[in-house]
């Protein structure tokens, strides 16, 4: 076959029979760097490139490259006639991933060397009539597919080669078969079983069985002991406790099995799960199966780290009933499976791993305790116990072990090394055979061989893959016994290749909770790690011989010892005893301290459901009088209590958050969304005739909708109540209400429109609340419900049958399309809704009398409620101005709101006139706000109130400066006490400590005298103490003597005149227009340019309403704003620093100079008249 590599050399003007002849022509001399063309791997695609090129590629720097075998013949005496060269990539670093592989790989081609030089007889091997040594050349492929190209291109055309081997991996290999193929060389794979990396070309053979029928013996092994139960003949493993078939024996076990697939995310694993599912049906399985009927194979990372990814991928075998898991593993992958299946408590009846049970690794760790391993089997192409000698070696699978552990510091070789041996044999039979070292005679001749070696019959298939059967192996239990002998793992299949009778597969599994009762005692819990057992010593070595139930007894499958011989106890330690000691025993160790358990568990659960039933009634909507939830009517199927008819272009989110809240407030409220509720668009005007009350959002395009004008309409023409919810922002889809107004046909104007108030929707929940109230009140009155006293009025509206033809309009492209079963149950469940109505109404009754519900007669316990009082200190006045229309009325209810609040009309003659204590101006903003006259006496006034706040704040920054400078003053003066001893601030006090310290260096007595007594003056004090500290201390103690004797009164904080604190300016928007109520874009184009410009509006107004129910949240929300403002204004007196007014949370901006009588300097506006602040001396 002409390889695309070869033909790419066509182009270069060179034929395929010119290129061999130079390769091979080059092998002649010795270490020549041979021409070539070159694969090179490109990870980000994925795919690999050719070139030719007369140089070989390039390694990066540090590569390793080792070799083995007699030294090169150009450089020594020849013993031979000629010398066999192979190249070949391996990962020969300790830190790539695949080293340990290849350490085996390569520790086994030099024991094949050493035996093939050394021992054999004659010594080397025979090419026609000559003699030929062999060596090895290995260049590091760092375990990389971007490296092992390179690797394998120096170490073939670099050393003059003529045979290739591949390295570990189906990954690398894969690429390394295209280079040595390239190259025109043979190549011999110990590392590979994917198919895939030999169909590529004729030049490559592998010693891996074709990955697809690993897990054929396996499977066949699994059927095979099924089918022992089922002629009752279960293995001695296998309990009689449970009345599953592949437990109990006598027959269905092997029909009962179900076979799932789990991978690593590798081209050897998903190789060998790709024919999983013809595995499965050779050999009688029922394979596991998807939601779309193909067969289930779960994939996962070959070294997985999230517990929680594997966890979910057998929860998906799990649930589908397998009970057979196929792994096409590696040990990473092994072993993060059976720690998930312990985690999840799955016991599958039989677990099949690949490259797991064999390996050195997996060895080692079962001895080391890992008993989980035990009863996993795998497939393996060699194990060391089989029998066969090799006709070319003349050794066993022993001799070559025992080599093996005599040269590598008695390490175990796995079947990696094995075939390694295995296929270097066979190459040099194969050269023999040929004679030649011709690369396509060789080939032919490795083609056709049959070869009966330890590792067993050597013969290839017509893809260049070894034909042996598999072997399956499996970790008996008690592997991981310190007491076990032997192997770790034991050949169970084919049955002629087993070592002993006894080494036969232990099926099915045991659970693990019973697993875990024969090591560690019964009801040993998941993570258990101290065995039971008698302890003993021998030979220095600690044992523990495992007895379970402490021999008296057997684990059942729930993990539970059932003792034998009147034994008792959790793993039946205590003797037989008398009946009635046993059961008094019993009675005080087990049924009391259970029953208190349960009891205290009963009251704690009571409890908290109780804290749950009062949580949830705390986010109810309570009726006032009876502090119960109100009662609706229960709806059938098709029959709701609140209709939402909105628009999605501009009310989808509203109408959502509706809803969103109901569920809460009221949870028995039936209340229908289209996009929860509506099976077909030909049902909507149904949907409205089949509830109690109809709510229209009004937004933007509300009118305009097709689907909106079918739901008013109908709810017109049944006369069905009606809430409408206003959206006024346009930020969020609002429009004004009497261009909405405007909007709406007549003939439904006066029903939608003349019935009840329109419902504002704002954005504070608090506001919200009462609008949900509103709607939650219609409802209620519509549905017939109860009064404001909680008792059932009884009565209820009937529901009409509204006879539309359904539409075929789209809905706004809101409802997707539906299928005809859909439409049929949705017209199914109106008609039913309607039948239902139409039956209530025609049967007889008294009269009843229609029951109004109110808002105010709901309540919530969470709610926001007006605020009692400003708490103690001084009061609050509101002062408000004559000029400032609907002024006197907020201010006169919030007084009459807030305990210790006063209204007070600002007076003509300044603050002077108004009293000392803290003072709150008041701004009502409306239509009327700054005109005419009114207006610019207003301003000034507003004007005068902010420049009297500002002047506030930074009297407040300048006591907080003083006092923070008179507190360094002080620290300055102790620390000078306590290093002179002198009574620098005249108070008495000197710190005594310092003085002794002093005293005790030798310092003048008359010092302290003279400062006890106080006579001393402060100059004659620090000129003493000049020899110790210097002029330094005098020259400070004197500053502070005239700091704190010059202070005097002026040390107290200065305040506004008159005690007054004035504070920042509370805003107050009027939206209804019963109080003249205007848009906020009216107030600024009527305000005065020089208070916009004063950033008057940088506070969020506060809404009032005309509306009694959203009045009080008004002045709910108002109270305590006014509580939080007012007791937060800037004291004077505040000790420990200033506080600022909430609104800020800061102080006033320093001015330029870095004083505080600068700060704001430049404003617009002029203080209050008759405001006055009290300068500090400069």
């Amino acid at each position: 076959r002409t390889h695309p590599q070869l033909r790419m050399s066509i182009g270069l003007g060179m034929s395929i029979s010119t290129l061999l002849t130079a390769v091979v022509s080059t092998t002649a001399s010795c270490n020549v760097m041979a021409p070539g063309i070159n694969v090179a791997y490109d990870a980000s695609s994925g795919t690999t490139s050719s070139a030719y090129s007369e140089t070989l590629p390039l390694l990066p720097a540090g590569t390793a490259a080792v070799s083995y075998g007699p030294p090169n013949l150009c450089t020594s005496t020849k013993s031979f006639d000629g010398m066999v060269v192979v190249g070949a990539p391996l990962s020969v670093s300790p830190s790539d991933s695949y080293f340990a592989y290849s350490k085996m790989i390569k520790g086994s081609v030099e024991i094949f060397l050493d035996w093939l030089l050394t021992e054999r007889t004659p010594r080397g091997l025979q090419v026609g009539d000559q003699r030929f040594s062999m060596r090895f050349e290995w260049v590091g492929d760092a375990s990389s597919k971007t490296q092992v190209t390179p690797a394998l291109a120096v170490a073939t055309r670099g050393n003059g080669a003529h045979f290739a081997m591949g390295g570990y991996s189906s990954a690398l290999t894969q690429y390394a078969a295209q280079q040595s193929f390239a190259d025109g060389l043979l190549m011999v794979s110990a590392g590979a079983a994917s198919t895939s990396v030999f169909t590529q070309n004729n030049l490559t053979f592998g010693l891996y069985p074709p990955a697809a029928v690993y897990h054929d013996n396996p499977l066949a092994a699994i059927a095979a002991a099924a089918a022992d139960v089922d002629a009752n003949q279960p293995p001695a493993s296998a309990a009689t406790d449970s009345q599953s078939p592949c437990f109990a024996g006598g027959g269905g076990c092997l029909a009962s099995l179900r076979v799932g697939f789990i991978q690593a995310d590798t081209l050897f694993a998903k190789s060998q799960c790709a024919n999983g599912e013809a595995l499965g049906a050779k050999h009688g399985f029922e394979v596991a199966r998807d939601g779309a009927g193909v067969a289930l194979i779960v994939t996962i990372p070959k070294a997985p780290t999230d517990t929680n990814e594997v966890d979910d991928a057998l929860r998906q075998l799990r649930d589908a009933g397998v009970n057979v898991l196929v792994g096409c593993t590696y040990l990473s992958t092994t072993k993060a499976i059976i720690a998930a299946l312990e985690r999840l408590d799955w016991s599958p009846l039989a677990l099949s791993v690949s490259s797991s049970v064999g390996t050195a690794s997996f060895a080692a760790s079962t001895r080391d305790g890992w008993w989980q391993a035990e009863y996993a089997l795998g497939p393996s192409p060699w194990h060391r116990t089989v029998p066969t000698v090799g006709n070319f070696s003349g050794m066993t699978s022993a001799d070559f072990a025992a080599r093996y552990a005599a040269r590598h510091n008695e390490a175990e070789v796995s079947y990696h090394g094995a075939s390694a041996f295995g296929g270097v044999a066979a190459l040099v039979a194969a050269i023999e055979a040929a004679g030649t070292l011709e690369t396509e005679a060789v080939a032919q001749q490795l083609a056709a061989s049959s070869l009966r070696e330890f590792y067993g019959d050597i013969a290839f298939d017509a893809n260049g893959q070894i034909t042996v059967g598999m072997l399956v192996l499996q970790a008996p239990d008690g592997a991981s016994s310190s007491t076990h002998s032997g192997d770790p793992e034991m050949v169970v299949w084919p049955p002629e290749a087993r070592a002993t009778a006894n080494a036969v597969l232990a099926f099915p599994t045991p659970p693990w909770a019973q697993r875990r009762c024969r090591l560690f005692g019964g009801g040993a819990a998941l993570g258990a790690t101290e065995r039971a057992g008698i302890r003993y010593i021998e030979d220095g070595r600690a044992y523990i011989e495992e007895i379970q139930c402490s021999g008296h007894g057997q684990c059942d499958m729930g993990g539970v010892c059932v003792c034998t011989g009147g034994y008792r106890g959790v793993d039946c330690e205590d003797p037989p005893e008398e009946e009635d000691e046993h059961l008094r025993r019993v009675l005080l160790t087990t049924v009391l301290p259970a029953a208190g358990v349960i009891a205290l568990l009963a009251l704690a659960l009571f409890l908290v459901a109780r804290r749950f039933k009062l949580a949830k009634r705390r986010r109810q909507l309570l009726w006032r009088s009876t502090r119960q939830p109100p009662r609706l009517r229960s709806k059938a199927g098709g029959e709701y209590h609140l209709f939402l008819s909105h628009t999605w272009s501009s009310g989808q989110d509203q109408v959502h958050m509706i809803k969103r809240r109901l569920a809460t407030l009221a949870p028995k409220m039936k209340v229908f969304l289209d996009v929860d509720d509506l099976e077909e668009f030909g049902t909507l005007a149904d949907n409205v005739a089949a509830s109690d009350v109809v709510l229209l959002f009004l937004s933007r395009g509300y009118f305009a909708s097709k689907a909106c004008q079918i739901e008013y309409t109908a709810a017109c023409r049944l006369g069905k109540p009606v809430v409408v919810v206003h959206e006024s922002d346009e930020n969020h889809g609002g429009a004004p209400l009497e261009e909405l107004r405007d909007q709406c046909p007549d003939e439904c104007r006066a029903h939608l429109f003349g019935s009840r108030a329109v419902v504002p929707w704002l954005r504070s929940e608090v506001f919200q609340l009462v609008t949900l109230k509103k709607i939650v009140a219609v409802v209620l009155s519509a549905d017939g419900g109860e009064a404001a006293t909680g008792k059932q009025a009884g009565g209820g509206g009937e529901i009409a049958r509204v006879a539309s033809e359904p539409s075929t309009l789209p809905r706004e492209s809101r409802v997707g399309g539906s299928s005809s079963g859909k439409l049929e149950r949705a017209k199914a469940a109106s008609a039913e809704a309607a039948r239902r109505a139409t039956a209530r109404a025609m049967a007889p009754r008294a009269p009843a009398k229609k029951v109004e519900c109110e808002s105010a007669d709901l309540y919530l316990h969470v709610e926001l409620k007006p605020a009692a009082g400003l708490g103690p200190g001084p009061g609050l006045t509101l002062l408000y101005s004559r000029h400032n229309p609907g002024a006197r009325l907020v201010a006169s209810q919030l007084a009459a709101t807030v305990a210790g609040c006063v209204a007070v009309e600002a007076p003509a003659g300044g603050a002077t006139s108004v009293g000392g204590g803290r003072v709150l101006p008041l701004l009502v903003l409306n239509a009327r706000t700054f005109e005419g006259a009114d207006g610019e006496a207003l301003a000034r006034e507003v004007c005068g109130w902010r420049a009297a706040f500002k002047e506030t704040v930074c009297a407040a920054e300048r006591t907080r400066q003083r006092q923070e400078a008179a507190s360094g003053l002080a620290k300055l003066t102790n620390r000078i006490e306590e290093l002179t001893g002198v009574d620098v601030d005249g108070d008495g006090d000197v710190n005594e400590k310092c003085l002794a310290e002093a005293e005790g260096r030798g310092r003048s007595l008359t010092l302290g005298s003279n400062v006890q007594s106080g006579q001393d003056s402060l100059g004659e004090a620090s000129g003493r103490a000049q020899p110790k500290h210097g002029g330094a201390v005098g020259e400070a103690s004197e500053r502070v003597r005239s700091s704190s004797s010059g202070s005097g009164a002026d040390s107290e904080p200065e305040e506004p005149a008159g005690g007054v604190e004035m504070g920042r300016l509370l805003l107050v928007h009027m939206l209804d227009p019963e109080d003249d109520g205007c848009r906020f874009e009216q107030v600024m184009a009527q305000t005065p340019q020089h208070l916009v410009d004063d950033k008057l509006y940088s506070q969020i107004a506060l809404p009032w309403f005309h509306t009694p129910d959203y009045r009080a949240a008004a002045l709910a929300v108002l109270s305590h704003t006014l509580v939080k403002e007012g007791s937060s204004a800037p004291s004077s007196r505040a000790r420990g620093g200033t506080r600022w007014w909430p609104s800020t949370r800061r102080g006033p901006p320093p001015a330029r100079g870095g004083g505080p009588a600068a700060c704001w300097a430049t404003t617009s506006c002029r203080p209050w008249p008759g405001w006055t602040v009290r300068r500090s001396p400069p």
